[in-house]
């Protein structure tokens, strides 16, 4: 189905973007988003906009947040797997608190083709985008498929347009049809577990009912 901006606009509004960004999106959305932008039509739509929209937190955030006090540091460490990446970063929760580079460094260095910490490309290489592109391997994986250079400029993950357009083609690229209408499957290929499902369930119930 084609949608122009104002569709959009009310769409968004009706899944809770504040009115400000409703509007500022709306007209990426209508650009962005044609009849045959995905496989299954308004079936993927059912289940990517929910996962938008709660990835980045209702069109508010492009880029992954790595400043965090120690003590959310310690946490979440805590709450994580031993031996697990998470895990090993809370003997350095004081040194790593609200420092973003060297937290995405320990975070990130030495994984998905990035060079190990210290090297710079977890600082350069965070989660970026719609659905977060996230180590060099990803961020070379959308640029093989884009054409967009984005091993050099990452920063175009961030644009509304981009990051729109990246995020249909990540969707299309790696979430199976057979799993759509299936929100536990998908959460799993979106972040590898079950980080905000609920959030996306309920999402998905407001999304539907726009959407028809």
């Amino acid at each position: 189905m084609e949608r122009n901006a104002n569709d959009w606009a009310r769409i968004l509004r009706a899944c809770g973007v504040d009115p400000t960004n409703s509007i500022k999106w709306s007209t990426v959305f209508a650009a962005t988003i044609k009849p045959d932008s995905f496989s299954k039509g308004d079936v993927d739509l059912w289940d990517f906009l929910p996962t938008v929209l709660v990835e980045s937190q209702m069109l508010t955030r492009l880029k992954e947040n790595g400043k965090y006090s120690a003590q959310r540091i310690r946490d979440m460490g805590n709450a994580s797997p031993p031996g697990s990446r998470w895990r090993s970063l809370v003997p350095r929760a004081d040194a790593l608190a609200f420092n973003e580079p060297a937290f995405f460094e320990a975070c990130y260095g030495g994984r998905g083709g990035n060079r190990p910490e210290g090297g710079g490309d977890g600082a350069r290489y965070p989660g970026r985008g719609l659905i977060m592109l996230t180590f060099r391997d990803g961020y070379a994986w959308q640029a093989s498929r884009s054409g967009q250079d984005l091993l050099t400029l990452p920063e175009l993950a961030e644009q509304p347009h981009y990051a729109l357009e990246f995020a249909i083609d990540w969707w299309e690229g790696k979430v199976p049809d057979a799993f759509l209408g299936d929100t536990t499957k998908v959460r799993r290929v979106v972040n590898g577990g079950s980080f905000g499902l609920h959030e996306v369930e309920a999402m998905s119930v407001k999304a539907r009912k726009a959407l028809a």
